[in-house]
């Protein structure tokens, strides 16, 4: 069994390679704390599971899952994040992501988890909200990540990129990175747009 870890937080890292090395047969668990590490390693072996943080230091979720999906077609990826949204959830379940294990699950519910991932099933918390049907909404969060949502809410507050860096605690070549990935979501070209676009959708959700 060949495990490859992708969270930027090492306790999270470390407790996880704990569980899985108390349920599985020797397994050989490899960590990357960042994306560009975990292509290398990608590049170079196949793995049986893939944990995989939503907030990367230097990658959107939409577009790391697209390239997991291109270099690791037959890999059981599991979605290992904080408590989300059920909206967003859903959405990355729907790109083909196999399963979700929450970082606040109990210990109970993790042991259950790893046993189930370890034996190739598929793992989904007893939530009923996860399989109902999409909210058809045309608001931001329906076309945006969550960090690409809370750029743009600072963004439409006239913020610059070195003011919005140092709110988010992520480096200004980041931001741009961002708003490159938010422009060609939302097919706009510059800023003045993006802002516009965002609040004209906030607007709908009022009215």
């Amino acid at each position: 069994m060949k495990v490859l870890i992708i969270d930027p937080q090492f306790f999270m890292r470390a407790g996880l390679i704990q569980i899985l090395t108390n349920y599985a047969n020797q397994p050989s668990i490899y960590e990357a704390d960042s994306f560009e590490i975990a292509e290398s390693y990608l590049a170079a072996d196949d793995y049986d599971l893939i944990f995989l943080e939503m907030d990367l230091p230097d990658a959107e979720i939409r577009p790391a899952l697209q390239r997991l999906k291109k270099v690791a077609p037959r890999t059981h990826i599991v979605l290992f994040t904080r408590p989300r949204s059920i909206s967003e959830v859903r959405q990355v379940l729907a790109t083909g992501v196999r399963s979700y294990l929450p970082k606040d699950s109990s210990a109970e519910q993790a042991k259950l988890a790893i046993r189930a991932l370890l034996n190739g099933d598929r793992h989904i918390p007893d939530d009923p909200h996860l399989n109902e049907p999409r909210d058809k909404s045309s608001g931001a969060e329906s076309f945006l990540s969550p960090r690409q949502l809370e750029i743009m809410q600072l963004l439409a507050q006239g913020l610059s990129n070195k003011e919005i860096a140092n709110i988010l605690g992520i480096t200004e070549g980041t931001i741009r990175v961002h708003l490159s990935a938010i422009f060609k979501a939302i097919k706009v070209s510059n800023r003045t747009e993006a802002t516009l676009w965002y609040l004209l959708r906030q607007k709908k959700l009022v009215d």
